[in-house]
């Protein structure tokens, strides 16, 4: 009998669209039990009591609750990120569903298809979930006592170039394990500018919690030594053609990861890799969340904020300089 232990079931869209398919209900309940865990309380009067009250556009059907008492009007969605979202509540709620359910991705194509919407709107919506992606990862530090870590690149390949000539971008992988080279288990990936030492020391110090009696394995990058001070570091060429080499998890992963992003998305640049990695991130790192999603999203939507396609872009481009 095998003793190998399967990863736990995912969220099944059949189960999700008998819960909120032609059912307003339960979708207005998922929003509002996402802005008041607690139950409903107006934030002028404090009154617990509400009409919902259906506003019918042009383009969408919107709902939103009216206090009783002082008849202040509250939006399901103001203050998270998807506050001015233009989408009926089944359609983005779909939409997130289908986003973070996937074990790769999915593509703004055949998300659009499945939502019947135009293109940019599905644009716009998956770049909001890669942010709340973002935000789960940033609340996590790696902390084990055996590291694999590495440089590779990743992007449009450039005519004539290979490795670190090329204008691909270079990024730090690094992973924790229960053993050393065995039983994977959370990653962080970090876009960088060079090899030098102090790059990938400071990066790996903010990713990771270091101590003596944890071990670090690299493939001989000489910038990995400046870490000797606060972790053992096995720093050697690796013969890569060998069955079992000190990185083998790591390079999988890697290879996994790169497929992924070149395979699903295509033309990604410079400017948008930062959220398409961290997206990558998450997957690996939630890859046994099982039917927890809806948990999941609900916990990310009250710990986000308003963000527009503008305020996207904007970030994207001041911080696109640090990483070309």
């Amino acid at each position: 009998m095998s003793n190998k232990v399967l990863k736990p079931k995912k969220a099944s869209l059949y189960q999700f669209t008998q819960k909120y398919s032609n059912n307003i209900d339960n979708c207005i309940e998922f929003f509002k039990s996402m802005k008041w865990p607690d139950g409903f309380s107006c934030d002028r009067c404090g009154c617990h009591k509400y009409y919902l009250v259906k506003r019918v556009g042009k383009t969408k059907t919107s709902y939103v609750l009216e206090c009783s008492s002082c008849h202040k009007q509250h939006s399901l969605l103001s203050d998270t990120i998807f506050q001015s979202c233009k989408l009926d509540l089944y359609k983005l709620l779909l939409g997130i569903f289908l986003f973070f359910n996937k074990n790769k991705g999915i593509s703004a194509v055949e998300l659009c298809s499945i939502l019947d919407v135009n293109y940019k709107t599905a644009l716009l919506l998956e770049s909001k979930c890669r942010i709340l992606m973002s935000l789960s990862n940033s609340d996590k530090l790696l902390n084990s006592l055996f590291y694999e870590a590495d440089v590779f690149n990743i992007g449009a390949k450039s005519k004539n170039k290979a490795g670190r000539a090329s204008e691909q971008q270079p990024v730090l992988g690094i992973l924790s394990t229960d053993k050393e080279n065995n039983y994977p288990r959370f990653i962080k990936l970090r876009l960088i500018n060079d090899y030098t030492g102090l790059s990938l020391k400071k990066n790996i110090e903010q990713c990771c919690v270091l101590s003596h009696a944890a071990l670090l394995n690299t493939d001989g990058e000489k910038g990995f030594n400046t870490l000797g001070t606060e972790i053992q570091v096995k720093n050697e060429k690796i013969s890569y053609e060998e069955k079992n080499h000190r990185l083998l998890w790591l390079n999988i992963i890697i290879g996994n990861i790169k497929n992924n992003i070149t395979g699903i998305y295509h033309g990604i640049t410079k400017r948008e890799m930062p959220l398409f990695l961290n997206e990558q991130e998450y997957r690996f790192n939630h890859r046994n969340m099982g039917k927890t999603v809806m948990d999941k999203i609900k916990k990310y939507l009250q710990k986000s904020f308003p963000i527009s396609h503008r305020q996207i872009v904007y970030i994207l481009n001041i911080s696109a300089p640090h990483f070309s």
